[in-house]
């Protein structure tokens, strides 16, 4: 799903406002949707989509409403996805006016700490921390880091709850820590990385409380610290890579076994598609290549839902405020014997809505793991996401710089980036054996 937002300024008012209007594509279905709020052109963000956080603009009564709708029509796509069925235009629609007709969010109006409980001021730090540039890019947190907070902030809340006591950020010492922890790791069973994030985020909060509001929080808190666990990455080797794109969803023989695989799905779920088998067997194929655009530029999927022609440039893909981080990714846009983006992305040229390298895949993962079947992969679980470590992984093979992997998947600290190296055991072997081989040469 991509939603997108326009100032309509071919419907400019007397008074100088334009209407803001909504533009949802989905399953190949587009819905436009007016939001009834209006702005002045000056005061609209083109390249974030949102009012101008200035003094005088509607900001805080607008951006909140904008994203509320936002919300609620990625939850309509999940619900639907969840229950095995495709999204009707009208349901969707209904979700986003509803979302769009609440009462305009205000910013929280600052109040002394005594008199403001705990969530209540980890409310109003969420949109200002959000708002504030960060280092290296320039630009505010992106609406998945801002969703980060807030689950922290509902974590948080629930352990409180869980405990029956009121968080106080001056008594948030090492005890609270430890319990914390156990509560989190031991008690629902999160990770330990799951819990370092929200360690991190508690840290930036209990700074801003000391820093912004001059009140005093628990010394404590200054010695927190953030694990992190790193285990073992799934990639696709060389071999396995080559045997997904290899998969010819033409051969008599993989339709037959492809068929066969389907009614398999049909007995062990009770689902009956709604799809002809010619058009289920073409979506597999999709869900295929819309892994292969992954391995092939280390793109979340989130980001190789837009990538578009538009953002070619002769032999790189440049890729402007990605999702998660915001920054911007420079990735090669050219074949070789391994990577092959280019000839991928011609195969749907002038047949992708909105000009996409690849169209977007309705249920990906679900249909990966059919595609995993007939190509004979079976020592990992296949996601989008084993795409982009796949990337990395065999680009590091290949003999690419580690600094210039990261500027194609926007790494910002080797540390980040090093979670998503892989190991192909075999190909490590050989490389060992190679280089000792050469030393008793010499």
């Amino acid at each position: 799903m991509k939603i997108t937002r326009q100032l309509r300024l071919d419907a400019l008012a007397a008074d100088g406002t334009a209407p803001i209007q909504l533009t949802i594509t989905w399953e190949g279905n587009r819905l436009r949707v007016g939001t009834g709020a209006v702005v002045r052109p000056e005061h609209w963000d083109e390249k974030a989509q949102e009012v101008k956080v200035l003094k005088g603009t509607p900001h805080d009564s607008i951006n909140p409403r904008l994203n509320r709708a936002t919300e609620a029509a990625g939850e309509a796509q999940t619900k639907a996805t969840k229950q095995g069925r495709r999204l009707p235009k009208e349901e969707l629609k209904a979700a986003v006016e509803a979302a769009l007709t609440l009462a305009p969010v205000a910013e929280a109006a600052p109040a002394p700490a005594e008199a403001t409980g705990f969530d209540a001021l980890f409310r109003r730090w969420i949109p200002e921390h959000s708002r504030r540039p960060r280092a290296g890019t320039g630009r505010p947190l992106t609406p998945t880091a801002v969703a980060g907070l807030e689950a922290t902030r509902a974590r948080l809340a629930q352990y409180a709850q869980a405990r029956g006591i009121a968080l106080r950020p001056e008594t948030m010492d090492l005890t609270f820590y430890q319990d914390f922890r156990v509560y989190a790791t031991e008690e629902l069973e999160q990770s330990v990385n799951t819990f370092g994030k929200h360690i991190d985020r508690l840290k930036s909060f209990l700074a801003w409380y000391e820093d912004e509001l001059d009140l005093p929080a628990h010394r404590h808190y200054r010695k927190f610290v953030a694990p992190r666990q790193r285990g073992r990455v799934d990639a696709l080797t060389e071999d396995e890579l080559r045997r997904m794109a290899a998969l010819d969803f033409r051969d008599a023989d993989t339709r037959t076994r492809l068929l066969e695989l389907r009614g398999q799905v049909r007995a062990q779920t009770n689902r009956r598609e709604e799809w002809s088998a010619e058009r289920w067997m073409e979506h597999v194929e999709l869900a295929r290549d819309k892994f292969l655009e992954c391995c092939f530029t280390g793109l979340r999927i989130s980001d190789a839902n837009r990538a578009a022609w538009k953002h070619v440039h002769g032999q790189m893909l440049v890729l402007e405020g990605t999702a998660k981080t915001g920054v911007t990714v420079y990735i090669p846009f050219y074949d070789d014997d391994l990577f092959k983006p280019v000839a991928l992305a011609n195969r749907y040229e002038h047949r992708s809505p909105n000009d996409l390298l690849v169209p977007e895949c309705y249920r990906a993962n679900e249909f990966l793991r059919l595609v995993q079947q007939l190509a004979g992969v079976s020592r990992l679980k296949l996601t989008t996401k084993i795409g982009r470590k796949t990337f990395v992984t065999l680009k590091l093979y290949q003999g690419v710089a580690a600094r210039l992997v990261m500027q194609a998947t926007g790494h910002q600290t080797e540390e980040a980036f090093n979670h998503y190296v892989g190991i192909d055991e075999l190909r490590l072997l050989e490389e060992f054996m190679r280089k000792s081989a050469r030393r008793r040469a010499a």
